[in-house]
């Protein structure tokens, strides 16, 4: 049953809302981009129901909820209301989240479940509606009327809201999709580190912010020594499990503007970026050569995994992205031939690396 603080009321609603509504929805059919979409939608819906605006509220981690989108209020206080939490049982949003049922809040201050930020914002009734998913709601659409009454709301001002909360839930669930799709494309699915789609994304990106910030990115390719060995003896579910350790080690011996990336197999990449020298460059390698070493997967077995690394500093090394890596690349397998667990530095006007 819905929780309503008002009754609502039976009347109908102007004609023109019917053709209204039909051409409402054809524009939006047209919008692709959800918060392009999401505005439109909002928009039309406070017209409709003779609102000043409507949020979107969604879950920010497991037990908090926050406002992703808004149109018509773009303030709390002083601050973007985008940038507002709160714990997810609190408020009409909570409640109506918990329910699944939407509340029509006509006193917002007079409310047993009004938020002392929103009264001083200005809010005077809501009509909170949940966003339906395949498995629970996904958010909610949050009707607002600000500093003034709302008109009554009848039965048909309730159908078209529900209805343009099923739109909004629909392209919400859509862009959802669509997120995971393109995670999918862009992140190895064993160690769930980036592929090397997304690598060579990030290396062009990460030239262009060497060149701009004057300051040194590197390049290094990193291969596991003794890996085949313990797939021939272990089976390949361990070595899946052996290689997911030491990308793990990899990821936590990096700092957070830095990046590794499974290239396929045992073979890795990881981009270095803001460097500001050489000695810098070769400490950062020794960290990674040894967290490899050092790896949860090493403790109890006699089956070592190390690391064979090999890097390129650009713009030292002043060369397009494929290049880069090959130098890396050749780098590395001078680090394996010297017997592994360590690393190399590609220089080419020394023929090789120092």
């Amino acid at each position: 049953m819905a929780h309503e603080d008002t009754a609502i009321v039976d009347a109908p609603a102007p004609a023109w809302h019917d053709r209204a509504v039909l051409d409402i929805i054809a524009g939006l059919l047209k919008i692709h981009g959800f918060p392009e979409f999401f505005d439109a939608a909002a928009a039309a819906l406070a017209r409709l129901v003779g609102a000043d605006g409507a949020a979107l509220v969604v879950p920010d981690g497991a037990d908090r909820l926050r406002y992703r989108l808004f149109h018509g209020l773009e303030t709390l206080g002083q601050a973007p209301i985008t940038k507002f939490s709160f714990p997810a049982q609190r408020g009409t949003v909570g409640q109506v989240l918990a329910t699944g049922e939407y509340r029509f809040t006509a006193d917002y201050a007079a409310s047993e479940a009004a938020m002392p930020e929103f009264i001083a914002a200005g809010l005077f009734a809501n009509l909170v509606l949940p966003l339906g998913g395949p498995s629970g709601p996904l958010g909610a659409l949050a009707v607002a009327w600000l500093y003034r009454k709302p008109p009554p709301l009848t039965a048909d001002a309730l159908a078209y809201a529900e209805f343009f909360a099923a739109l909004i839930g629909n392209a919400l669930y859509r862009e959802g999709l669509e997120r995971q799709l393109e995670h999918r494309s862009l992140t190895d699915p064993l160690t769930g580190l980036p592929n090397r789609r997304m690598f060579m994304l990030r290396l062009r990106e990460g030239q262009r912010r060497a060149i701009r910030n004057q300051s040194l990115m590197v390049l290094a390719v990193l291969d596991l020594d003794g890996f085949k060995a313990i797939n021939d003896v272990y089976g390949h579910a361990m070595g899946d499990q052996r290689l997911c350790q030491a990308a793990e080690a990899m990821r936590r011996s990096i700092r957070e503007v830095d990046m590794v990336a499974r290239l396929g197999g045992d073979e890795f990449v990881i981009i270095l970026e803001d460097i500001c020298s050489v000695r810098e460059v070769r400490a950062i390698l020794r960290r990674i050569v040894a967290a490899v070493a050092n790896n949860e997967g090493n403790r109890d077995s006699p089956q070592k995994l190390t690391a064979s690394l090999g890097a390129s500093v650009y713009p030292l090394d002043f060369v397009a992205p494929d290049t880069l890596l090959k130098h890396a690349d050749q780098a590395m397998y001078r680090a394996k031939r010297d017997g592994g667990n360590q690393y190399a530095l590609y220089d080419e006007h020394l023929g090789g690396s120092l």
